[in-house]
């Protein structure tokens, strides 16, 4: 990567949102950043020979800053882009799903509209979830809209909901960090996924093989999946089509 004056840029610009989202990222009490993506961007940057610089802002503004040359790269879906065109992708790095949790077993019709009939969904005010929408539009289901402070598990074991729609990786975060041992059911499959990748700004064209090589090795070595199991504080993840956790 080239700089205006044409010297070789020696940083690698990071935005990454300033939620707290463990185990995606999270920030320690000395300020460090922590999670996949974080230490999913440091393993890059270093066989990249750059060094990492986190740059905090809104959700609305990680695609923004790519846009404006603030930073170098984000973390995202192209799913969840708006100006694809003017962006470059890396190759998918991992898939991103998100599944329905409960107290009890699941219909095992594995049809959505069984799972969600009558029920309350505790989700995150400040999310979207265009794979529910319909079911709230046909008043099928009700969302119940929290804090994204509040751990989603507790108000499921509170019985503020009969359901939760969460990310599996921040599922299985959120019942080994809360040490919860009564049994979790998910359903059988998910209602969204998506694969999410590095997205850069233009400038970058140039270097997308290197990246894409890089990031394959990462993959390739079993760095990518000791980052992911270390995150979720797991020696093994869970086997994809389990339903429940013990």
């Amino acid at each position: 990567m080239a700089d205006e004056g044409g010297q070789a840029a020696k940083t690698l610009r990071l935005a990454v949102i300033y939620i707290e989202e463990p185990p995606f990222v999270y920030t320690t009490s000395n300020s460090e950043y922590r999670g996949i993506i974080p230490e999913l961007a440091q393993a890059l940057s270093r066989e990249l020979n750059l060094e990492l610089e986190y740059l905090p802002m809104p959700r609305k503004g990680l695609e923004q800053s790519l846009l404006n040359g603030k930073a170098d790269v984000t973390w995202l879906s192209p799913e969840w882009v708006t100006n694809k065109e003017q962006l470059i992708f890396s190759d998918p790095v991992f898939m991103y799903r998100e599944f329905l949790y409960s107290l009890n077993p699941f219909n095992e019709s594995g049809k959505p509209l069984d799972w969600l009939r009558d029920k309350t969904i505790c989700l995150r005010e400040d999310y979207q979830y265009p794979s529910l929408d319909r079911f709230f539009v046909d008043n099928v289901a009700r969302a119940v809209k929290v804090s994204s402070q509040v751990a989603l598990v507790t108000l499921l074991l509170k019985k503020r909901c009969d359901l939760l729609n969460m990310n599996e990786h921040r599922a299985i975060w959120e019942i080994n960090s809360l040490g919860i041992e009564r049994k979790v059911w998910r359903s059988s499959k998910p209602l969204e996924e998506t694969e999410l990748t590095f997205v850069f700004n233009k400038k970058w064209q140039t270097k997308m093989a290197q990246v894409n090589q890089e990031l394959s090795e990462i993959k390739r070595s079993g760095e990518l999946s000791a980052i992911i199991k270390t995150n979720i504080h797991l020696s093994l993840l869970p086997n994809p089509k389990s339903t429940k956790f013990d």
